[in-house]
């Protein structure tokens, strides 16, 4: 599976190839706040970001600040090892959100779940 292909995120959760940038989601905003819980293995090197759309999909943008949570409380981004990290956010815009991955080194293989609410 290429995470280049957006996977659906919600219940089953994603299981998804780090071989290359993507995004996984959408994840339909049921309310204002959002956790995922991802973890990785093999070597992969990347960024994860958090983007929103207005328009069911067609168009998604970056959430100016989310950055802050994927390297807050000692949270990791994919370096070149095995690794996890959760992440929370509060005050979620639009009404689909995706967690987008921007690969620029190694492989590895990523699960990820989230939740979400008032």
């Amino acid at each position: 599976m290429s995470l280049a292909v957006q996977r659906p995120l919600p219940g089953q959760g994603v299981a998804a190839n780090l071989g290359a940038s993507g995004g996984f989601g959408p994840i339909p905003v049921a309310g204002r706040r959002l956790s995922v819980r991802a973890s990785w293995t093999g070597t992969p090197t990347g960024t994860f970001s958090l983007e929103c759309s207005f328009d069911g999909g067609a168009t998604w943008t970056t959430i100016p600040g989310a950055s802050a949570e994927f390297t807050a409380n000692s949270q990791t981004q994919p370096a070149g090892a095995d690794g996890g990290a959760v992440w929370n956010w509060s005050n979620v815009p639009g009404n689909l959100i995706r967690v987008y991955y921007t690969r620029s080194g190694g492989t590895g293989q990523l699960n990820a779940r989230a939740s979400w609410g008032d």
